[in-house]
C-alpha cells in the first residue's frame, strides 16, 4: 500500500475542487472508476446516502533528482531520483450507480455516467 492524493475536478476538467488522501495497493489508470463511500460518524440520511463517484483523468508524478552537475555518467553510476511526496490522481466528478443525491447535484448537467455493467 502507498499513499496517493485524489484530486477532484469538475466534469471536463478545470480547477481542483477538493482532494482526498488515500492508501492504495496499485495506481488507478486513466478511465478507471473510483467510488468513495464516506464512513461518517452518526446516522446518515437523505441527500447523503450513497457514494461519491469519479473517473480517472490522469496520473501526476513529481520527482526529486539529485543533480550532481556531471555531464555524463557511466551506466549504473549516476544519481537516482525518487518520487517527491504523493502521486496525484486527477479524478473527474461522475455519476455512479449508487451516487448520493448531494453528489449527483454536484455533478451538474455535463457529468459522465458510469457504464451500466462492470463486465
Amino acid at each position: 500500500m502507498f499513499e496517493v492524493t485524489l484530486v477532484i475536478v469538475p466534469p471536463g476538467g478545470g480547477e481542483a475542487e477538493y482532494s482526498l488522501q488515500m492508501n492504495v495497493p496499485a495506481l488507478p489508470r486513466e478511465g478507471d472508476y473510483v467510488t468513495v463511500m464516506r464512513n461518517r460518524e452518526g446516522p446518515v440520511a437523505g441527500v447523503d446516502i450513497g457514494t461519491e463517484d469519479f473517473i480517472v483523468r490522469r496520473v501526476w508524478w513529481a520527482f526529486d533528482y539529485p543533480d550532481d552537475g556531471a555531464l555524463i555518467h557511466y551506466a549504473g553510476e549516476g544519481p537516482v531520483g525518487e518520487v517527491s511526496g504523493t502521486v496525484s490522481i486527477e479524478c473527474e466528478i461522475a455519476k455512479g450507480h449508487y451516487s448520493s443525491e448531494r453528489h449527483v447535484r454536484a455533478c451538474g448537467p455535463g457529468a459522465r455516467t458510469f457504464e451500466p455493467s462492470a463486465y
